[in-house]
């Protein structure tokens, strides 16, 4: 049975302790919170997924987890779209400039730096994803996966793998089966 908890407030049952209570929020609305005790798991999930709506704690039994593991994306796909934004950027830098150098007569024209950033973005987001890891926690019916967002500064990458590192741990530590890359 999968109970459903509002965040931050995890009132543990008779016989019940908690070993880790992770908690990150990040920008953009990206909210994380996870928690590990030794009779059940504590997953953040929202109602409907709609941006605006709330999000609470899942309890799920220990006997309904299988499985607790950190996978590595496969770098393809960032290499993909990494691609796909620096020649898309520098296409539409190309063409924005080729527009700004020959105007036509009375038209006047907005350079924008939007095709250059993202060509930037593009060059630089291979480097930003090296290190980023999914956490994945496998139950009997379903899964749920927490891929940290994109973090250009290095304090948020840290905190990130920091608590994926200690919510693994603690999953050690309550008897499931465990594995990290």
């Amino acid at each position: 049975m999968q109970t459903v908890l509002p965040p931050s407030s995890i009132t543990a049952e008779p016989g019940e302790e908690i070993y880790l209570h992770r908690e990150f929020k990040g920008s953009h609305g990206h909210v994380f919170a996870m928690a590990v005790s030794n009779q059940a798991v504590y997953v953040s999930t929202q109602r409907l997924a709609l941006q605006n709506d709330g999000w609470f704690l899942k309890r799920v039994p220990l006997k309904d987890v299988r499985e607790v593991s950190l996978v590595r994306p496969r770098p393809g796909r960032t290499y993909v779209l990494s691609g796909v934004m620096m020649v898309g950027g520098l296409v539409l830098s190309t063409l924005m400039m080729w527009q700004a150098l020959n105007p036509m007569p009375g038209a006047p024209y907005v350079v924008s730096g939007v095709p250059f950033a993202v060509a930037v973005a593009g060059l630089v987001l291979p480097v930003v994803a090296k290190g980023r890891r999914t956490l994945l926690v496998t139950f009997n019916r379903g899964s749920f996966k927490w891929r940290p967002q994109f973090a250009v500064d290095k304090k948020t990458r840290e905190t990130c793998n920091t608590i994926q590192n200690e919510l693994l741990v603690a999953c050690e530590r309550a008897g499931l089966s465990t594995s990290g890359q």
